[in-house]
């Protein structure tokens, strides 16, 4: 591990769930809003996070978007794993607390498409991340976004086999770790176990989705690279990209 502060962040159970290096230190935290982990004490040298950064709101940057997400999509070779992001002022309604009809219909506005419950449910997340973008110059520069499937392919350097939810999919992402996380599995465990107290409910694949992303952030910049490998921009500059960590290039 690096002597930089890194996290890996997901939503999980209504809450962000992130998982911290700090140094030689491992930690996880649960936070009721973003602002409350950037906010805290600790300054952090990068954030991981599995939410879409970079937001299409018209024809041209949907088009910008689709090509990332597609391509992300090619390398896991799981469709399913990636879904159809909502327009910028589609996630804002959602995270005002408007209901499904009102922000479908923003999207076919904006986009000219609709939007499935699962986008919906996740839309005011994508919401808030986008807020604290727009709204602080230093997040645009820690915050990035990173997909877990493809993060622990481009550590695995294979393609995986099997899905996270099984104990197969576990020993695989565990392996995967392996080569940058010294003892994974006791590390696995002592997040989880750190979670037992926790009002919320966080699935075991919340836990390691989180932790991917906290050791791929941990990866010295050479080691780094982005999907697309010159990632476009949404309408507010913000990059279109997904991080992740590779001897090679995927896709």
């Amino acid at each position: 591990m690096s002597n930089q502060t890194v996290a890996g962040v997901d939503w999980a159970g209504g809450r962000w769930l992130a998982v911290v290096i700090d140094g030689n230190e491992i930690d996880c935290y649960l936070e009721r809003n973003l602002e409350s982990l950037w906010e805290s004490s600790t300054e952090f040298d990068q954030i991981l996070i599995d939410i879409p950064i970079g937001l299409p709101d018209n024809k041209e940057t949907l088009a910008k978007r689709e090509e990332l997400d597609s391509l992300a999509r090619s390398v896991t070779g799981k469709s399913s794993s990636v879904f159809p992001v909502p327009s910028r002022d589609a996630c804002e309604e959602a995270r005002k607390g408007a209901d499904y009809e009102t922000v479908v219909q923003k999207n076919k506005d904006d986009l000219n498409k609709g939007l499935s419950k699962q986008s919906y449910y996740i839309a005011p997340a994508i919401g808030e991340v986008d807020a604290l973008l727009r709204d602080t110059d230093t997040a645009k520069e820690t915050v990035r976004e990173a997909h877990p499937e493809v993060c622990f392919r481009g550590l695995l350097e294979n393609q995986l086999e099997h899905s996270k939810n099984s104990a197969q999919g576990v020993g695989e992402r565990l392996k995967a770790l392996n080569r940058h996380l010294e003892n994974p599995g006791v590390v696995f465990e002592q997040l989880c176990r750190a979670l037992v107290d926790e009002p919320a409910e966080i699935t075991v694949d919340d836990v390691m989705d989180a932790l991917g992303l906290c050791v791929v952030a941990s990866c010295s910049e050479e080691e780094l690279r982005t999907l697309s490998e010159e990632p476009s921009e949404d309408s507010e500059g913000i990059p279109m990209e997904m991080v992740y960590c590779s001897k090679e290039p995927l896709g």
